[in-house]
Order: structure tokens, then C-alpha cells, then sequence
């Protein structure tokens, strides 16, 4: 992809002013000067205890704000919240909380079974 340069004319307070208003000054400089990176993103499904119930919730990933960094997802399928980036990378893996339950699930069986023998 080729970027073309562009002249733009203004005043300095005119052009800080407008970068003020994006609610993340220094993202705006950078993707301005060509400079900005998108920080890694876990986009994979997320598990979290999320109501007053603890109920675990499934969190998929819809967007990420770059200005306010931070992530857009689906709860259990319906309705959107958002969440901090970084703690969203932090969030147990949908698969790894599954593959627990699963674990959990065969040592239940393997004792149930031991015991009815």
C-alpha cells in the first residue's frame, strides 16, 4: 500500500486543537506521522466471572478503539460491553476454561467410576 503525502495548512493551535479532541493526542500524532503501531490484541474468546452472580460469561472480540485503547467484545453472544486492552489480554482463554471444565469432568467420571467398582 503507498501513501501519498499530504500539506496540510494551519496553525499550530488550530492543528493541536483538533489532535485534543481525539481523546488520545499522542495516537493521533503518531498515525499522523506515520509512526503508529497497533499493539498485539488477543482476538480469540475470552472467559470472565462478569455479573453480580459470578456467572462465568464468554467474551468474543468485536473492535478495538485505538484512541481510548480499548476493546469492544460480545457477552455470551448478545449485547457489547468494553474493556482496557491490556486487561483484556489478560483474560483466560474461552478454550483454556474449557479444556478445565473437560479435565474436571473426567476426573469426576474416573472417580464415580472407581467408586461404583
Amino acid at each position: 500500500m503507498s501513501v501519498s503525502t499530504i500539506k496540510i495548512e494551519t496553525d499550530f493551535i488550530t492543528l493541536m486543537d483538533v489532535l485534543n479532541q481525539t481523546g488520545n493526542p499522542t495516537v493521533a500524532i503518531q498515525i499522523l506521522n506515520g509512526t503508529y503501531q497497533q499493539p498485539d490484541i488477543c482476538r480469540a474468546d475470552k472467559a470472565r466471572a462478569y455479573s453480580k452472580k459470578d456467572e462465568l460469561v464468554q467474551m468474543t472480540f468485536k473492535s478495538y478503539d485505538r484512541f481510548k485503547d480499548e476493546v469492544t467484545f460480545y457477552r455470551n453472544g448478545w449485547g457489547h460491553d468494553t474493556i482496557g486492552r491490556e486487561a483484556w489480554n489478560l483474560l483466560q482463554l474461552w478454550s483454556e476454561y474449557q479444556a478445565q471444565l473437560d479435565d474436571m469432568a473426567l476426573k469426576l467420571d474416573s472417580q464415580a467410576h472407581e467408586h461404583n467398582n
